[in-house]
């Protein structure tokens, strides 16, 4: 191969790699305007288009030395991350005595399927959202304490109370964002935030039909950022161990999410007994939005995320000891 060609492909894999690393710390980028539209778009873009920085190491393999066989350990921790893939956990879950379901109903048609499958895993709390009473017709209510309110709701084996409802009219909006709960077991009680915060989809629809709306996009990212800030100081002032369920619409890697929830342990991330966790699904790709959060003396024995064949997010369950 000629010296000019070794040097091109060498160069493309180097690239390639401080890519993938930046990509790594997508959390951590300044708020730059360029950067924000950036990061939106590697965060929520389908992630298997990651592997087309593994293209310089295939199609110019020829050229390939053993440091540039070594280049590939830290490109492919990146695919473990952007991919959001992990081995599955095997731990014991015989000392269950909760089990909390979370899920966006929003686009779902048959909640029948999702009665049935709450009754199969013996779920004690259920909280949903873009939920309505309508909805629950499939659970029967002489089993369950029910609460609905602008959108999020709670079904319940055991007695619970509200303690505060957070409304989307402090950004201009409809429903509430969160609803905090007080679960009332035989043997203790815990806080339980049911939790929707704001999409970035009208950000992501203006920048694919290359129209991009940056006012619109700034004012978004300041009401999720907004949003994360008000259910984070709630869960700093509690003292009792607490979970924090529901529709996050961010993903991880989020650095909203970095900032305010990396200290809470997640559930998901943990215990799951997938290697794919993906949570919210397109005509294109998987992702995981959706997340079961906690902090306290809770230990999360397993999780993972149920089968629908009716809408377009996926529902998450964990099996607890509280």
């Amino acid at each position: 191969m000629p010296g000019s060609a070794w040097r091109g492909w060498r160069s493309l894999r180097t690239l390639a790699l401080a890519f993938a690393l930046m990509l790594a710390l997508v959390a951590y980028w300044p708020k730059w305007q360029w950067l924000q539209w950036l990061s939106l778009l590697v965060l929520y873009s389908p992630s298997w288009l990651y592997f087309g920085l593994f293209l310089p190491w295939l199609l110019g393999w020829k050229s390939l030395t053993r440091w540039q066989y070594l280049m590939l350990l830290p490109m492919l921790f990146v695919a473990l991350k952007i991919l959001d893939v992990s081995w599955p956990t095997t731990r014991v879950a015989q000392d269950t005595n909760f089990v909390l379901l979370s899920a966006n109903l929003g686009n779902m048609a048959d909640t029948e399927q999702l009665a049935r499958l709450m009754t199969q895993h013996r779920v004690s709390v259920a909280i949903f959202q873009e939920a309505r009473l309508e909805k629950l017709v499939a659970f029967n209510t002489n089993d369950w304490q029910t609460h609905c309110d602008a959108g999020l709701c709670i079904v319940s084996k055991f007695p619970f109370d509200v303690e505060q409802t957070l409304s989307r009219s402090l950004f201009q909006g409809y429903g509430n964002f969160a609803i905090f709960y007080r679960i009332n077991l035989p043997e203790r009680n815990f806080l339980l935030a049911n939790v929707h915060l704001e999409t970035p989809r009208p950000a992501l629809e203006s920048l694919i039909q290359l129209s991009p709306d940056n006012t619109a996009m700034q004012l978004r990212q300041q009401d999720r950022e907004l949003q994360a800030t008000i259910i984070a100081d709630w869960a700093k002032a509690q003292s009792t161990a607490l979970v924090i369920g529901g529709d996050f619409n961010m993903p991880v890697l989020s650095p909203i999410y970095q900032q305010y929830f990396s200290s809470f342990g997640n559930a998901l991330s943990e215990t799951s007994t997938q290697m794919v966790r993906y949570t919210k699904y397109t005509r294109w790709h998987g992702i995981r939005i959706d997340h079961q959060l906690y902090r306290g003396d809770l230990v999360p024995l397993e999780a993972s995320v149920l089968q629908l064949s009716s809408g377009d997010h996926r529902p998450v369950l964990v099996k607890w000891r509280i």
